[in-house]
């Protein structure tokens, strides 16, 4: 089935300049209507709201700050107060779906004691989301090459949070570059978990170039996609590799229109 794709900011179309407005302007005249981005801190929301609007534009993600240390109890207040800003400028840009990590994990306390802290703390910042009526999307990323000393480095971790916290506000983001960086098997993990998947995002190893550039099939994931009943966008989040964005991004793009 044809897939829409979605497109990182922070990665691409960066040929336009630093300014995300202007990458903006620059997806939409490649074709690209869905955009995504990390954390909005320190951005101007009304100027990119505007960006957003004047192109026809949806911003579909956007990142709750990843960086806090749940399993520290005493951080959890601050991670509200920062994770309900997040969702104001959010709602004030139209996102629906904020992601959230774990931050970085101990090698001095149990993995399953960790992952119950952080659920307790995801689980305090669900009627947050509840009150601007957003999803809470769950993403595991690698220690071995991006993240090393993230608490959600595989897909369980994330799935152990998101079973705990029990509500429907919160669910999962499926990263395939993640997935197979890590050593997983998506034809084994995804099948898995395709009841819990929010959001699907891809890029290619090694390197984390966009999709046709590394060692991934990519005719055969994108099978495997839509076996499991998946019929969002994906995301592409990787580093391209040819001179522009669009260049980069035009295999993946055939492919997925098929």
């Amino acid at each position: 089935m044809p897939f829409e794709i979605s497109v990182n900011l922070e990665y691409m179309f960066n040929e336009a300049g630093e300014r995300l407005e202007d990458r903006v302007a620059a997806a939409a005249a490649a074709g690209y209507s869905k955009v995504e981005i990390f954390t909005t801190g320190g951005r101007d929301i009304a100027s990119l709201k505007r960006a957003l609007d004047d192109n026809g534009a949806t911003l579909w993600t956007v990142v709750a700050d990843p960086r806090t240390r749940l399993i520290e109890k005493e951080t959890h207040e601050g991670y509200r107060e920062m994770f309900r800003k997040a969702c104001d400028d959010a709602a004030a840009l139209g996102c629906k779906r904020i992601v959230v990590g774990s931050g970085p994990g101990v090698p001095w306390m149990k993995r399953p004691v960790q992952l119950a802290i952080v659920a307790e703390a995801i689980a305090s910042v669900v009627p947050i989301a509840e009150e601007y009526d957003l999803t809470i999307i769950a993403e595991a990323v690698n220690i071995r090459v991006d993240h090393p000393g993230v608490l959600f480095s595989r897909t369980e971790d994330a799935v152990a949070v998101i079973e705990q916290v029990a509500s429907p506000r919160m669910r999962l983001l499926y990263d395939l570059y993640h997935s197979v960086t890590e050593g997983e098997d998506p034809a084994v993990v995804l099948p898995q978990v395709a009841h819990m998947v929010e959001h699907v995002q891809i890029a290619d190893t090694n390197g984390r170039g966009e999709p046709g550039a590394g060692t991934i099939d990519w005719p055969r994931m994108l099978d495997l996609i839509a076996s499991v009943g998946y019929t969002g966008p994906i995301g592409i989040e990787c580093n391209p590799t040819l001179p522009s964005t669009p260049q980069a991004l035009a295999y993946i793009r055939e492919l997925a229109a098929r």
